[in-house]
């Protein structure tokens, strides 16, 4: 069942849902397709409040109902790294998960050496379970990944 997430709102992103013409957010401008990067996060755009400006995508790439579980993922253009805006996004998107989707954990899996994207899920306070053999996209090679959760407050 396809649904559209609302707007959410931080100190310096505005979180929209992603329209039926997705653009590509890396710094290269070429679209996600080109790239050979099918399968990336699409629930929200990014945007920049000042200057009024996409800089990436964040969502939940796999929404396991039954098990109350989300996995997230983002992507976020080269140029604006180092700034916190992923670690912001990301904890509007997982407060969102815990509290209007009801989710009891949310996991997200990194490649071991990227080390951008585990600074971000450890800042939100996820801790690696276990190393796994998975896919980045759905036909990408089998690599080995990195596998956080974090659960619900209590």
């Amino acid at each position: 069942m396809a649904w559209s997430p609302p707007q959410l709102t931080t100190q310096r992103l505005r979180l929209v849902a992603r329209d039926d013409n997705p653009r590509s957010f890396i710094s290269d401008g070429r679209s996600a397709a080109e790239q050979d990067l099918p399968g990336l996060p699409s629930n929200w755009r990014i945007i920049l409040k000042a200057p009024e400006q996409p800089i990436g995508s964040i969502g939940f790439i796999d929404w396991d109902r039954e098990a109350r579980l989300g996995e997230i993922g983002f992507m976020l253009a080269n140029d604006e790294s180092g700034r916190g805006y992923m670690t912001e996004a990301c904890r509007a998107v997982v407060a969102f998960g815990f509290e209007k989707m009801g989710l009891e954990a949310v996991k997200a899996k990194s490649l071991p050496g990227n080390r951008a994207s585990i600074r971000i899920l450890e800042k939100l306070g996820m801790r690696k379970e276990k190393q796994i053999q998975g896919r980045l996209w759905s036909k990408g090679p089998i690599v080995d990944l990195d596998l956080f959760i974090l659960r619900k407050p209590r």
